[in-house]
Formats: C-alpha cells, structure tokens, sequence
C-alpha cells in the first residue's frame, strides 16, 4: 500500500505536467499543473505520514482520495462532450481528469477495504481476549 501510494502521487504530478504540456492556454495550463501538483503533493506528504503514523497516513490520504475523485467527477460533462467532438480534437485533458478520477477511486476503495479489514481484526482480537478472562 505505501508503494502504490508513493506512485500514485507521482502519477498524478505527471499527468499534471502532462496536462500543462497539452494545453494552449497559459492560465488554463498553469491551472491544470496546480492541480495536479496540489493532488500530486498531498499523496506524497501522506506517504511521508505513512513512515511514522501509518493510520494516519492512510486516513489522510483516503481523505485525499476521495477529494480528488470528487474534484475529477465534477467535470464528467466535459469528458463526455470531449468524446463526441469531431476528428480535429482539442487537447485531452478530460481524459486526463478521469484517468486521475479512476486512480483516486481505486485508491479510496482500497483504503476503505483496508479499514474494514483492521476494524474486523480488532473486533476479533477483543473477542479473544474477553474469552480467556
């Protein structure tokens, strides 16, 4: 899980500078770098949470997860409206947003599995132990 959370930041850095390299626009295309970084970067600093308060890492980058997915989903008419344009295209960067928006669902359901998973450990280990007393 630390692993896939250390290239998730990456991922979503590079599609940031990806994003900035596709678009026309100088603000539209700073606009997409930040985001892209802001995102990016938060996954990073919960990895580095992750070194010493592992809970807490998680916590706060599920957190960071689903805002990112939330942020990504708000542009699904876009994604849509990308998809039935004519041959000559505009830059791809509503793929781009949902390829970020699957990352961070995948990522969010993860973390939500490994929650459950601790939960039901802990609630098993409690039972155990108020058996032998």
């Amino acid at each position: 899980m630390k692993s896939f959370l250390l290239l998730l930041g990456l991922i979503v850095i590079a599609i940031g500078f990806a994003g900035k390299a596709m678009l026309p626009g100088r603000n539209e295309s700073f606009s997409f770098l930040q985001g892209g970084l802001a995102l990016g970067g938060a996954f990073l600093i919960c990895f580095f949470f992750l070194r010493n308060s592992y809970w807490h890492g998680m916590i706060g980058s599920g957190i960071v997860a689903l805002l990112g997915f939330c942020r990504s989903v708000v542009n699904a008419p876009n994604w849509l409206k990308w998809l039935q344009q004519a041959p000559p295209k505009t830059p791809a960067t509503p793929i781009l947003e949902l390829a970020v928006a699957i990352l961070c669902l995948i990522y969010l359901i993860k973390v939500i599995q490994l929650l459950l998973t601790e939960k039901t450990r802990r609630l098993l280990e409690n039972d155990n132990t108020t058996k032998k007393s």
